[in-house]
């Protein structure tokens, strides 16, 4: 998707952020299905809590990286997801370890160093508001899991150990072949591949 965004706006910097503000968008039903399947799942409330308000984040954030796109002459593409199907706890406990404990605690790994590296200071200034946001997003993530634990039996217990390690595989597979712009690097402080793998260091250390 991200050289489809470049092609179409000419430049790197609106097809990131182009492409930025279509995940925080996906994101904001996502984290509503969530906050509902806890809710079902008779989860704490203060987890329900949580997840909505996270909801609300991301529609801050898709603002936010439209802003950015719009700046360097990209749109964010429209947002046309399949409609949710319910699930049982485990296969939503799956989707939390792939995307929140891996994907999503990365995701703040990064924006935290963009918050610092970017040479735009405006970049700096929206990616340090989102950095903190999605430190939470991550730590939601986390706690879901640790609540989980006494709902699971053994064998899916297992099971959610050996996604989570599935999908860090995979992240890692993804940050050795990452290839990205100077521009991207230098003032969207996007880490460079030795960079990304300090980072991704860091989140085995804390996944494993």
């Amino acid at each position: 998707m991200r050289e489809a965004l470049a092609s179409r706006s000419g430049d790197a910097l609106g097809a990131l952020f182009a492409h930025a503000a279509w995940l925080e968008a996906a994101s904001v039903p996502a984290f509503l299905r969530l906050a509902d399947e806890l809710k079902a799942h008779g989860a704490p409330e203060s987890l329900v809590r949580a997840a909505r308000r996270s909801a609300g984040d991301e529609v801050r954030h898709t603002r936010a990286m439209q802003a950015l796109a719009r700046r360097h002459g990209a749109t964010m593409p429209d947002v046309d997801l399949p409609p949710f199907e319910s699930r049982s706890l485990e296969e939503m406990l799956l989707e939390n370890a792939v995307e929140g404990c891996v994907r999503e605690t990365f995701g703040a790994f990064v924006a935290g160093w963009q918050s610092r590296t970017a040479q735009d200071p405006e970049v700096r200034g929206t990616l340090r508001t989102i950095a903190r946001d999605e430190v939470r997003h991550a730590e939601l993530a986390w706690a879901v899991e640790a609540w989980a634990q006494e709902q699971l039996t053994p064998a899916q217990r297992e099971r959610l150990l050996q996604a989570r390690q599935d999908a860090l595989r995979m992240l890692g597979e993804e940050v050795e072949g990452q290839r990205l712009p100077e521009q991207l690097i230098r003032e969207a402080g996007m880490p460079s591949r030795d960079q990304a793998r300090t980072l991704f260091q860091g989140l085995s250390t804390l996944v494993a």
